[in-house]
């Protein structure tokens, strides 16, 4: 047998063989040994991890064996990791899903009493904040709690040819997988023993090819939903509204942060805006001037403007007059800072719409009465 690796002692002309065997020749043992490695230096699975606990027991009582490692991942994710001392079974990553579906709905004062205790049965040195050190290790920004889809990382000798079938048709569908091969070295004339990590899936080539693709299509499916919570929203904003204006709004698909009404001149119109990245921010009711002729923009905004006192006698809120908003164009609105999707907008919605319609469509026509020639 010909070895895949050689050793050279810094001072040592020589070059040495290293024998490939397997944990079980080198009496290597999964939990005395490869679990405690792992514990001391998680880096050997290939990335940064932090360790939360191990031969963890405490799920339903239907499950009777215990989880090797739980782990979070710099992205804030929770690692369910499995350990096979030889070669993982067809049967491992059943096994980790089911420890992965426990996980699922482990939130972050969950992960604290498990890290707790752990550090306490192993007397390693406890953080001032155990929260505080799983935000600081976690370098996703957006970051706020873990989420229903914990990964998975396989570790063993060997990997059967089902084993690796099974988690490359898993990974097609986002089931999130790593198997790591952890081979085993021993120096011919000593007892030296050498372990070499390597990740199999996925390849290191196409990780960030993988991640990329997950990641766009999380995005995808957070703007689907996103898109559908804005037509429910606009939907029940225009049933309400039409009950007393049901003239002005057609009930139509919208997905998008605003819905519009006509106010007969082209670019000009009414908006309801949930305005989350922009100043003012909030939820607007709103007069657009949007025209491509940016005199008539400034004129309108200005014979508004001059009317400023006359209008605010109607309302409670504040008129802000946003000059020049959006290059060219000009705002005209009212903020209510509540941006969320609920019945609450709903109604402030509606009834802040219905007044500033009522107020502000004179004033519009009379311009245009005032200017038509």
């Amino acid at each position: 047998m010909i070895p895949t690796m050689y050793y050279k002692e810094k001072d040592d002309e020589n070059i040495r063989d290293l024998k490939k065997i397997n944990f079980s020749e080198a009496n290597i043992w999964e939990r005395k040994h490869l679990q405690n490695w792992i514990l001391e230096k998680p880096e050997i699975l290939g990335e940064k991890l932090l360790i939360v606990t191990s031969e963890f027991d405490q799920f339903d009582k239907d499950v009777k064996n215990r989880l090797d490692i739980l782990a979070i991942d710099g992205k804030g994710k929770l690692v369910v990791i499995e350990l096979k001392r030889d070669i993982a079974n067809e049967f491992v990553d059943l096994q980790a899903i089911h420890y992965a579906a426990y996980c699922r709905t482990i939130k972050m004062e969950e992960i604290v009493e498990m890290m707790k205790k752990f550090y306490e049965a192993r007397s390693w040195k406890k953080p001032e904040s155990f929260e505080q050190e799983i935000r600081n290790f976690i370098e996703n920004n957006e970051f706020q709690e873990f989420d229903d889809k914990p990964r998975i990382i396989l570790a063993a000798n060997e990997f059967k040819n089902k084993t690796i079938s099974a988690v490359l048709w898993l990974n097609e569908f986002d089931v999130d997988i790593t198997c790591v091969k952890l081979d085993c070295y021993k120096l011919e004339d000593n007892n030296k023993i050498f372990i070499k990590p390597e990740i199999m899936i996925p390849l290191p080539e196409a990780k960030d090819y993988i991640i990329k693709i997950r990641e766009k299509r999380d995005e995808v499916e957070k703007k689907s939903i996103i898109m559908k919570e804005y037509q429910e929203f606009w939907e029940k904003i225009i049933t309400e509204f039409k009950m007393k204006k049901p003239n002005l709004v057609r009930r139509q698909l919208n997905t998008r942060n605003f819905y519009r009404i006509s106010t007969g001149i082209r670019d000009v119109h009414f908006e309801w805006n949930l305005a989350k990245q922009r100043e003012p921010n909030g939820f607007l009711v709103a007069l657009h001037f949007e025209t491509s002729d940016s005199k008539l923009n400034k004129d309108l905004f200005d014979y508004f403007e001059k009317q400023k006192d006359e209008l605010q006698k109607n309302f409670n809120e504040e008129i802000i007059f946003n000059g020049e908003w959006n290059l060219k164009n000009y705002e005209i609105c009212i903020v209510n800072e509540n941006l969320e999707l609920d019945d609450e907008n709903v109604k402030w919605g509606v009834k802040t719409m219905l007044k500033f319609y009522d107020v502000f469509k004179p004033f519009l026509d009379n311009y245009f009465q005032e200017n038509k020639n």
